[in-house]
């Protein structure tokens, strides 16, 4: 028995889920992310958001906060007035479809990630996600996405302008993200894989003790001829 398997985690999709009701603003992007983290990749995404801005009237929200003086607000700061992007600060999980609804799409910029709830979730709430190929990142997005290398800021500039200007293909990434997470990383589906698991595991150890106390008789046994005729 292959003695490993992989099971993913989970989104949370009684939280994370589409609101038709709210109304989708054109060329939103939105990110989430620890926004002093160099792994997250952030900078890369505002380079790439500031050189669209000279030619379309972008806006890039983030979720969360740049630290004062750190290397992302250094970076904002440098490129001059900054009124198309927002850091929203800390918000809830609950606040989190409301301002997904509202983003044209969502870009995961990571250097790398063990998995990648932010894609997850945003395709949970049934937008389009750009996505690096860092760490894990393709086995969540799959073929539901667009995925760019790591670390580039080119790469991710023209992903985004091509999807702002393809909005069917918005939507059936959008359509396609949303059944992905449906079919493959609820935790419905997380739970019964684990169970799997640990079914597996049982049946092997019990098939495991029955080998062994078999061959324990057969070895009695003929320990007994032996001593039977010596």
């Amino acid at each position: 028995m292959d003695r490993f398997r992989v099971v993913a985690n989970g989104i949370n999709t009684d939280i994370f889920h589409p609101l038709p009701s709210e109304p989708r603003l054109d060329d939103h992007i939105m990110v989430t992310n620890s926004a002093d983290t160099p792994l997250k990749g952030l900078r890369f995404l505002i380079e790439a958001v500031s050189t669209i801005r000279k030619s379309r009237p972008i806006h890039l929200t983030v979720i969360g906060a740049p630290k004062k003086d750190g290397d992302i607000d250094r970076l904002v700061r440098s490129l001059g007035p900054q009124d198309y992007i927002t850091f929203t600060g800390r918000i809830a999980d609950e606040d989190f479809p409301r301002f997904y609804a509202r983003t044209t799409l969502a870009v995961v910029p990571s250097i790398y990630e063990g998995f990648g709830l932010p894609a997850g979730e945003a395709m949970a709430c049934r937008v389009p996600v750009i996505s690096t190929t860092g760490g894990a990142l393709p086995e969540v997005v799959g073929d539901a996405g667009v995925l760019v290398p790591p670390g580039d800021a080119k790469a991710l500039e023209s992903a985004i302008i091509d999807l702002l200007d393809d909005p069917e293909r918005r939507e059936r990434l959008a359509q396609e993200g949303y059944d992905r997470v449906k079919k493959h990383f609820t935790w419905d589906n997380t739970a019964r894989q684990v169970v799997e698991v640990y079914r597996e595991a049982i049946e092997a150890y019990t098939a495991g003790r029955s080998t062994r106390r078999d061959s324990a008789t057969v070895a009695g046994g003929y320990q007994e001829a032996l001593d039977a005729h010596g």
